[in-house]
């Protein structure tokens, strides 16, 4: 019979790399701790549309999903953000703003590829009930402040803001499905304008761009509907008039798309303005003075409110006090984070030694009210990656090397009459702080002494039937 095997993406973890990350979560919750930040533990298991409410279609589709025993539909957690957030509406009677929680633990994203992790461990904070831009200021300071107490060099802290880019788009005057589209488009937009072609006939095909002005007696006929109700008047309209006319389409696909061209798209110079914008902001990156000079230029040329400019700037200013920022930072406007929910200020912080980010983050002042808030409720947060941050650390040298000394003891039966005098020995040596194994295997010494140094053990103990107990090392001879 084929034996079962690990998914995919899923990772046992010995005990020596489990005592490290271990030793590392630890000394993260404690530095969070000491900025006021209480742990908070969150089921790992929440509903599913917790996640899917802001998270966006990219965390939708790595999420592990299910329906339980009792019909609901319901997921592992893929980030922490969203329970915290939930914990706060349903306790928001007690709780005095601003509020401050942190949390470490796993989270679980699909990895088609196999080659990541599938769980891996987070360690985060979260800052709820305060717009100010000394709440951005203290949360991106934090995260650096951890690598920068592990010892770790060479990383960079890579800040964006995304109401800059939302302040262009509104300047340009694009509808909200095409700044959806846009946001989604700034990896490809940050190579600049020669990529704004490519985008522009993908806008097109999805019916995002228009040059021609959609049926004026279609459009005044599913005016004022919703979409429901547009559908039956244009299915009957297509029956009417072009039943044998769908060929292998699909009718519901046909109305879906003359649908979406009747709602309107954006005029195609409006769009293409827009795009070229957004590509000259997600194209600026460096040193935050000259990086500011060079967006407060695009944003003129845009005719911009400056307001998120100076936000920004101001925030650039008075993060470079904090320990650790300063000699790395650096501003890359083409940064976008994964999840859909975020606004305002966003960040990584990475190293050369690891291809994901060690932590990463930003402001998410909708989130709230997008679960069911009534009022709004600004509020950012960060996490760490656990393996990431220990990947980085031990690559630079700035933990242990990893390698364990030789510790505890084996005990052995020289016979089974000598079995309550080894079961007592082994008692008093864990009374004295050694980890101890007793032998279940009927070893002799030599074949103890193998097992000992294979299991990383300093001795082997034989006792005898009078209970006398002779120790000999396991280390291997260094002569």
């Amino acid at each position: 019979m084929k034996s079962v095997t690990r998914l995919l993406g899923m990772y046992d973890t010995p005990q020596d790399f489990w005592l490290r990350k271990r030793n590392l979560q630890d000394r993260l919750v404690e530095l969070i701790g000491s900025y006021g930040y209480r742990y908070l533990e969150t089921p790992i298991l929440e509903s599913t549309e917790l996640f899917l409410r802001k998270a966006g279609g990219e965390l939708a589709s790595r999420m592990y999903s299910f329906t339980d025993a009792g019909s609901n539909h319901v997921s592992l957690r893929p980030e922490f953000t969203s329970p915290i957030v939930r914990h706060y509406l349903e306790q928001a009677p007690d709780v005095a703003l601003p509020a401050r929680w942190q949390y470490a633990g796993p989270v679980f994203r699909y990895d088609k590829d196999g080659q990541g992790r599938g769980q891996f461990t987070q360690v985060g904070a979260e800052l709820l009930g305060s717009s100010s831009v000394m709440a951005d200021v203290e949360l991106l300071g934090l995260a650096a402040h951890g690598p920068s107490q592990l010892g770790l060099t060479g990383y960079q802290i890579r800040v964006a803001n995304l109401d800059v880019v939302h302040s262009v788009l509104d300047a340009v005057g694009v509808s909200d499905r095409a700044r959806t589209f846009i946001m989604s488009s700034v990896p490809r937009l940050k190579e600049g304008r020669q990529a704004v072609p490519d985008v522009l006939e993908q806008a097109r095909q999805l019916h995002l761009a228009i040059q021609d002005t959609p049926d004026d007696a279609l459009g005044q006929a599913i005016d004022g509907l919703d979409d429901a109700q547009s559908r039956k008047v244009l299915h009957g309209l297509l029956d009417w008039t072009a039943a044998d006319q769908f060929g292998q389409r699909d009718p519901d696909d046909v109305v879906d798309r003359l649908l979406r061209k009747l709602r309107g798209g954006d005029d195609v110079a409006v769009l293409e303005r827009a795009l070229n914008l957004i590509s000259d902001v997600a194209g600026i990156s460096g040193e935050p003075a000259a990086s500011v000079t060079a967006l407060r230029n695009v944003v003129t040329e845009a005719g911009a409110d400056m307001a998120a400019v100076e936000r920004f700037e101001e925030f650039l200013n008075l993060v470079q006090s904090e320990p650790g920022v300063a000699e790395n930072l650096v501003v890359d406007l083409g940064l976008v984070r994964g999840l859909a929910y975020y606004n305002g200020l966003v960040f990584e912080v990475t190293h050369p030694s690891c291809e994901t980010p060690l932590a990463g983050g930003g402001r998410y002042d909708d989130l709230a009210q997008a679960l069911g808030s009534p009022e709004p409720l600004p509020a950012l947060g960060f996490a760490y990656t656990l393996e990431a941050l220990l990947e980085a650390v031990e690559h630079s040298g700035a933990a242990d090397d990893g390698a364990s000394e030789a510790s505890g003891a084996l005990v052995i039966a020289d016979s089974p009459k000598s079995y309550r005098a080894a079961l007592r020995a082994a008692s008093d040596l864990r009374q004295q702080g050694i980890q101890t194994e007793l032998d279940v295997r009927g070893r002799d010494l030599g074949e103890g002494l193998v097992y000992a140094r294979k299991s990383g053990m300093a001795q082997v103990v034989v006792v005898s039937v009078d209970g006398q107990r002779t120790a000999h090392s396991a280390e291997p001879d260094r002569r």
